[in-house]
């Protein structure tokens, strides 16, 4: 499997991380796959069309309010992860409080804050996550935060300070997320940000996405369905109607 093969840092997160390495895959096939690229997770239905790349340079990112999710941070929220990975390590003196490092490293703070829920550090966060099932990553940021990565951790590939900054945060991983933060971070001027209700004009987890489902998200301008089949496995093994309504998910019929 990919965890024993990759050292993934739990279970379900390689194909997380392998979304980072999009560049790198394109150069090993001999492909020109070009400098912006659309990762779209592989149970995704979109119900209309999106322009993500416009042509004063801006990027088009989506961000989605869950209904089920609060403003507040939960242990779903990647917090330790999206921000330690790009301050490397802890500090082995920890006698002034603060991070000192030698003169071979650079990264004192955090370069990818996630400001995405409500703490103390952002008592102003809206609880919009950047989680929507797809996001657009160009090349210059990528291999931005690559080299900021491997330079926080001094090592020569981000897969390896993956392992280690998961060992050490016990975080939840989220490619998304860390890839939003950065990038509004390096570059807030290539934002063109978007907000979505899920639910509404966003169904992040459905069992049906039929034609006649998708028929009636097209008419009420939902922009995209994430068809899970743990859904579709749950709704079938159902037998109360309570059991079967929770386990359709968000619906536009």
């Amino acid at each position: 499997t990919y965890m024993d093969k990759y050292r993934c840092p739990y279970i379900g997160v390689c194909q997380q991380l392998m979304k980072l390495f999009v560049f790198d895959l394109g150069k090993k096939l001999h492909v020109d796959i070009g400098t912006n690229v659309l990762i779209v997770d592989s149970d995704t239905v979109w119900s209309r069309d999106v322009t993500f790349v416009h042509d004063d340079g801006t990027v088009t990112y989506f961000e989605v309010n869950d209904y089920q999710q609060g403003a507040d941070c939960t242990d779903m929220d990647p917090v330790a992860f999206t921000e330690g990975i790009t301050m490397g390590p802890p500090p082995s003196n920890h006698t002034t409080g603060k991070r000192t490092r030698s003169v071979n490293t650079v990264q004192l703070d955090t370069v990818t804050p996630y400001r995405a829920c409500r703490r103390a550090e952002y008592p102003n966060a809206t609880g919009a996550r950047h989680i929507a099932h797809h996001m657009l990553f160009q090349y210059d940021v990528m291999m931005h935060l690559h080299s900021t990565i491997k330079r926080a951790w001094s090592l020569p590939n981000i897969w390896q300070a993956f392992v280690k900054c998961h060992k050490l945060t016990k975080s939840r991983v989220a490619e998304y997320e860390l890839y939003y933060s950065f990038v509004s971070f390096h570059y807030p001027e290539r934002v063109l940000l978007k907000n979505l209700q899920n639910g509404a004009d966003f169904m992040g987890g459905s069992s049906i996405c039929n034609d006649h489902e998708m028929e009636c998200c097209r008419n009420q301008n939902v922009l995209l369905k994430g068809c899970h089949n743990h859904r579709v496995e749950a709704m079938n093994a159902a037998e109360r109607k309570v059991e079967k309504y929770s386990a359709m998910g968000e619906m536009c019929c």
